[in-house]
Parts: structure tokens; sequence; C-alpha cells
């Protein structure tokens, strides 16, 4: 994972040993020791990759692969046309892409498929499409993938991207795939909530194909539960690009900094108007059945200056807004405590304020 480092003789960061690792240990591991090895790799000799017997053999393990497709329990079509035609085909089948969730719902909670619809071999769902308003995400392009896209728009969420379960995961699950499972502590979906993004749905009817579109926020019903038909699938995400002078973060909490689940995650985008708050979107996870907006919260907001009092109103809204449960990752009082507290951090670092975050802090005597 560090090759290219080393071979531009380029020097590897403790940042770049903890970002690379993470998810590929142990969380309980003794990493000290472990990030001392990863920051002298560069000053050992290099040892050459033979690449194309690598890539080979890699091609001869997708070669084998392909038998799964002769079973029909397992349908993994290449193009869009088939996969549409498979959904209408077998509405009962379930569908996966990277499988970093229903894979733990086989071999943790023992669930049987009779008919798996596999979306992640389909061409046309593995683009990101670039547009002068907004980018077009694939649901079965990778988190990784996606998150690059989004981060030569927005390139602060890079910490947060980075923290998006470990480096493993997201070079395997889509981001697809994290919209459709609608957990209400996935990261992804406060995300996209707060950029505005829409998802387009598509299933083919007597020979059509039919498109709906509708924003992220309007696509869940219940716990786990959206809209879409049996015979529908997710195709694709569409995020509008930045605006001048927007005001963005996204915030996780969670028990561990990296490779965890959140117990609250806040997205905030903000477009002022002088003094006055002009737009605003706030999109939350962990204090719901589903990921939501917060409505109310951007009503106490919309129009008003933006200053400490509009946010101390706000705050109070928004820890009012809810009725979070208490779980094994946080109390409701914890979650309710956050979600202000976050948004009078957000308030703070749009006036510039900095050490009230891990990512800004610097101990004292250290260079920035």
């Amino acid at each position: 994972m560090y090759q290219n480092h080393v071979v531009q003789g380029e020097p590897i960061t403790r940042e770049l040993a903890q970002e690379e690792l993470s998810g590929n240990l142990c969380r309980c591991t003794g990493y000290r020791p472990i990030l001392d090895a990863a920051q002298h790799m560069a000053q050992l000799p290099p040892v050459r990759l033979d690449e194309t017997d690598l890539l080979q053999k890699l091609k001869q393990l997708a070669h084998k692969g392909r038998g799964l497709e002769a079973d029909l329990s397992y349908m993994s079509p290449r193009t869009l046309a088939a996969l549409l035609a498979a959904r209408a085909a077998h509405p009962e089948a379930q569908l996966v892409a990277g499988c970093t969730d229903v894979g733990l719902w086989v071999n943790k909670l023992h669930l049987r498929f009779g008919k798996v619809l596999d979306v992640s071999k389909v061409a046309e769902l593995r683009r990101i499409e670039d547009y002068p308003r907004h980018i077009a995400i694939g649901a079965a392009v990778t988190l990784a993938d996606a998150f690059a896209a989004l981060l030569i728009d927005r390139p602060q969420l890079h910490t947060f991207a980075a923290r998006f379960a470990g480096l493993p995961v997201r070079n395997a699950g889509t981001l697809g795939g994290n919209v459709a499972n609608g957990s209400p502590i996935g990261d992804s979906m406060p995300l996209l909530m707060a950029l505005g993004a829409n998802v387009v749905l598509m299933s083919e009817r007597n020979a059509q194909v039919v498109h709906r579109e509708m924003p992220l926020a309007q696509l869940y019903t219940g716990y786990r539960k959206n809209v879409m038909a049996a015979d529908e699938v997710l195709a694709w995400i569409k995020v509008p690009k930045a605006t001048p002078g927007e005001l963005f973060r996204v915030y996780k909490i969670s028990k561990r900094f990296d490779d965890d689940i959140s117990a609250v995650c806040l997205a905030l985008n903000l477009q002022l108007d002088g003094e006055k708050v002009a737009r605003v979107s706030i999109g939350v996870g962990g204090v719901a059945a589903t990921p939501v907006r917060a409505l109310h919260t951007e009503a106490a907001l919309r129009g008003q200056a933006w200053t400490q009092a509009t946010v101390q109103r706000a705050i109070i809204t928004l820890c009012g807004e809810f009725a979070p449960i208490s779980d094994k990752r946080a109390s409701a009082a914890y979650r309710v405590q956050v979600l202000g507290n976050l948004l009078q951090r957000f308030w703070l670092e749009s006036q510039g304020v900095q050490q009230i975050n891990l990512e800004s802090f610097t101990l004292e005597g250290e260079s920035a």
C-alpha cells in the first residue's frame, strides 16, 4: 500500500501510515511499533515486483469466478439493461454490491437467500459522470472512488472519508449499497442529504425503462425501509457541486477515531447572503429510525443573521427536534448534547476559530 510513495522517493509519514493501516489490523492491537515499522519501510532496499505475473494470476482468479454465473441462484449482469431485466424477472432476489453488510447477514445472522442479484459488474453503474453543476455517481462505484470524486470539489471531506469504515471496506463497499441499505447510522446519507443529493431509481416495465428521481431525504420510510418498488434498483446518486462561499462541514462522533460506527453524524451546508443565512441543509444520522434532515433547525436558521445568538436558538431547536434511543454506542442524552455541541463547533469554525477539533489540533511547541 505504500509502494507508490516509496518508489517516488516520498516519505511515509505517521499520518499516511495510520490512514493506510486503518481496517487492516485488529483495533485492539498495539499500533505504535507497527506504525514505526511502516515509517521505516522507505529505508529498506527495494524489492522488484513482477507486475505482469501478478496481473496474470489475478486474471486467472477472475476467470475461475465466472463459473458462478451458471448457477441461477446467483446473477451478475454486466449491463444496465440486463440488470433491469433480471430485477423485473426476479423481484424477490437480494440485491448486493460489495457485500460489506449483506455478507454479515449471512455469517452473523445466518440468513439465506434463494436468489442473489449482484450489481457490482454493471458497467454503466461503475461510472462517475461529471456535469457542469453536479456529479452523477453510479450505484456500483466503490466508496473509495466515490469519496475521491467528492474530494475534488470539497477537499475538506478528506478526514471524514478516511474515517468511513476502514480502507478494505471502502475499496469493496459501494456508495449505492450504503444508501440503499438505509441504516440510521450509515455515514454517507447525512453527508449526501446536506449536499442536496438526489437518487435515481430505475426499472423495466412493459419493455420500457422507467426513471424516478427524488431527493435522498425522501427515499426512506422507516427503519431500513424505503419507497423503492420490488422491481426497482437504485442506479445513480446525483450530488450538486460546491458553490462559491459555501460553508460545509461533516462531523462523525464515535468511540474510536478510526474504523468505528458513528454514535452521531452531523453534516451542515450553509450559504450566506451578506450576514444572513440564505440557504441551509442539515443531515443527521444516529438520532432516528432513518437518516434524516433537520428541517426545523434549518427553518430556525434560514433568513436569520449568522450570529452567536441565532446559533444558540438553533441549538435549542436541534436538541429538541429528535428523540434518539440509548444503545451500546451512546445514551439518548449524550446524542442530544452532542448535536448541540457540533452546531456550536460549526459556528466557531465558520468564525475562523482553531484548536477545537483533532483535525486542527496541535500540541504546544509542535509545528502546525
